[in-house]
């Protein structure tokens, strides 16, 4: 027999109880001398034996009541001699699925309790010698090393929910490095959530031993999530009302009425709205407010879960952006340029700008580059320095260029770099064309016109071979793109086809000179959301350069912080950036701290793969598995069917012996009134 709970048999120190009461029942009785006794000493004789035989017995009864109540708390029960043979398993490897997905419920527990129980059968189910590894989706929780039977129960009984998931990829390599590259004999009992599914036909050729997958499901499947957030305009102002967008998707296939609640910095903004949301449908939520200060700006996003959701892990989502003081606009020319000065003039009038000149012939260093806006003035040759300065850092860069249109001029790299395949220039007057402007660019600008508008013209300009991934903003009456808009490495480059020259056009003295400019600037600010899903969580670019480790500091809260560590701070091309992968393992607002001194702040949110309630079925797994030639070494079971390896079946494996102690418990302590009652 064995005892799934051993360590209860402390309790049967409380046989203590019934002895102590025996020994009581013993101690001498006061002496009463009478004239004659003769009589009363055969009574006394024969009620001595019926009284020392009462006390045996009610010791005995007592003693087998509380040792029958302590064993069946100790869960006895018989390993069946027909379980499935694993004696050649030196070691076992179990994976948990512990993401969020796991918190629904079936049958009023959870799907990871549910889990919990079952991976505790297996365990006892299996040899005492076996060694194990266990996985979670904390992949820096997963140790390298065998435990023993015990270890590897306490560990599962502490496993709690991650925000992280794993793929099944990932999930082989951690535990093929678990079996130090030996085949995998493994367990994993998971929800099958479609989201983890990346096998290729490239794995058929890997050994991967034995792998039992156990589906637990739930019977409801229903859960809306905020997807994501963002503002209708790109720079933020004090005063001003901003226009917030938020996506909510409903991921069930019932209508949820619910109520969104808005939150800037505690109590700055306070807003809410109810709404309803169709079965499948995104809904977009839009929310007007101002503040009235600038600084870092903490937003927080509450959906008040409706009885028909599910998971409630992705009802709060967490943003950060700032109304910064300062936008630095940094000028890269060469030599003397007369249009130096109009883009001076129009940037040293705008609020809260910083305008610094260049001049590439007196040479540059990357400090100087740490621009909000850099502008690369009619350079005659871009050189791969600057090139590889401005583009190929780990800073995200916003870059008009504005060509230099003689003959010589030289930028292949450049184009090279952002897929323009080659460029002619053109030599003919041309003028703007105002139907072409991109008006969700240009917002409020050009919204409406007089056909007669007097408008910028230009002798000169660039023709490209341009990309797909271009996008034209405006272009001149001949057809060809004006002002365009590259990606590259999460650098945004304006490209101007022409320049500002007075001989090239009259752009800069134009009345649409300023607002194409600034809506430039506005595209570039740093009012920015700053979002990051918890899986994606590597660095985090510092607004001040910092020179030294061991001054930056991060924390969840200012004061009071649960969480709070020094990230490694590397320095590259003038910027700092602070590395914190590995270190944030939950959701919510991060502040960044320079001496005790907050200089920055940012949101890290749940992974939104994990909202989608899209589950394998049966039929399904095992197709996807035959096509990938892996049904022999992946093996699924339903947990849902009552369908588990025989491993796991205690009702096929196990005999139980709890309640015959329970009832032997009843049985003495009726034993015991009885004796109480019948024997005087």
């Amino acid at each position: 027999m064995n005892l799934l709970y051993p360590e209860f048999l402390w309790a049967l120190l409380l046989n203590i109880v019934p002895i102590f009461i025996h020994l009581f029942n013993l101690q001498k009785h006061e002496t009463i001398f009478f004239s004659d006794v003769s009589l009363l000493k055969s009574i006394e004789q024969k009620n001595k034996r019926k009284s020392e035989l009462k006390n045996i017995l009610l010791l005995i009864s007592r003693m087998l009541l509380v040792s029958s109540i302590v064993i069946a708390f100790c869960f006895p029960y018989r390993k069946d001699d027909k379980l499935i043979d694993l004696a050649n398993s030196s070691s076992m490897g179990i994976y948990i699925d512990n993401s969020f997905s796991m918190s629904r419920n079936n049958k009023n527990q959870s799907l990871l309790e549910a889990v919990k129980d079952d991976a505790l059968k297996l365990i006892d189910n299996l040899p005492n010698k076996t060694k194990y590894v266990l996985t979670t989706n904390n992949k820096n929780e997963n140790n390298q090393y065998t435990i023993n039977k015990n270890e590897i129960k306490r560990e599962i009984i502490n496993i709690q929910y991650s925000p992280f998931n794993l793929r099944m990829t990932d999930l082989i390599e951690i535990q093929k490095e678990q079996f130090n590259g030996e085949s995998i004999n493994s367990f994993w009992f998971t929800d099958l959530q479609k989201n983890i599914f990346d096998l290729e036909n490239k794995l058929i050729n890997k050994k991967l031993g034995n792998i039992n997958v156990i589906q637990y499901t739930s019977n409801s499947n229903n859960n809306i999530s905020i997807d994501s957030v963002w503002f209708e305009n790109s720079n933020r102002e004090v005063n001003k009302n901003e226009n917030l967008y938020i996506k909510v998707n409903n991921h069930s296939n019932n209508e949820i009425e619910f109520q969104t609640r808005l939150k800037i910095n505690t109590d700055e903004v306070l807003n809410q709205s109810f709404n309803k949301v169709k079965s499948k449908e995104v809904k977009i939520i839009k929310f007007i407010y101002a503040v009235n200060s600038k600084g870092i700006k903490n937003g927080e996003i509450n959906i008040i879960s409706p009885q028909s959701n599910d998971l409630i892990f992705d009802d709060k989502y967490f943003f950060t952006y700032t109304i910064s003081d300062k936008f630095k606009v940094v000028n890269i020319h060469e030599g003397v340029n007369k249009s130096n000065k109009s883009i001076q003039r129009l940037f040293e009038s705008v609020e809260k700008t910083q305008f610094i000149n260049i001049d590439i012939k007196n040479g540059y260093s990357s400090q100087d580059l740490n621009g909000d806006l850099i502008i690369i003035n009619e350079l005659s040759e871009i050189s791969d320095k600057l090139i590889n300065d401005l583009l190929k850092s780990n800073k995200k860069n916003n870059i008009l260029f504005i060509p230099s249109l003689n003959k010589e001029s030289r930028y292949n790299k450049l184009f090279k770099l952002i897929n323009i395949k080659s460029s002619l220039l053109i030599k003919s007057k041309v003028d703007l064309d105002l139907e072409s402007i991109d008006l969700n660019f240009f917002k409020n600008i050009f919204s409406n016109y007089n056909e007669n508008l007097d408008l910028p013209y230009f002798n000169k300009y660039l023709i490209v071979d341009n990309s797909n991934s271009i996008k034209t903003l405006a272009k001149f009456n001949s057809g060809d793109p004006l002002l365009s808009k590259y990606s590259f490495r999460d650098n945004q480059i304006y490209l101007l086809s022409s320049n500002l020259s007075l001989e090239t056009s009259n752009f800069s003295n134009h009345a649409l000179f300023v607002p194409i400019f600034l809506r430039i600037k506005e595209e570039s600010s740093n009012d920015l959301i700053k979002q990051i899903s918890i899986d994606k969580v590597k660095s985090i670019e510092l607004k001040s350069n910092i020179q030294q480790n061991g001054k930056v500091q991060i924390t969840n809260k200012v004061t009071d912080p649960t969480l709070s560590f020094f990230p490694l701070i590397r320095n590259n091309l003038g910027a700092s950036f602070a590395y914190i992968e590995n270190n944030i393992e939950s959701t919510g607002q991060y502040y960044i701290l320079n001496e005790d001194s907050i200089i920055d702040c940012f949101s890290v949110n749940n992974v939104k793969s994990e909202s989608k309630m899209m589950f394998f079925e049966k039929k399904e797994f095992i197709n996807q598995m035959k096509n990938l030639d892996l049904e022999n070494q992946i093996k699924y079971w339903n947990a849902k069917e009552n369908s588990y390896p025989n491993v796991l079946l205690n009702k096929n494996n196990n005999l139980e012996y709890w309640i015959y102690f329970i009832y032997l418990a009843i049985i003495f302590l009726v034993l015991e009134i009885i004796i109480i009652k019948n024997i005087s």
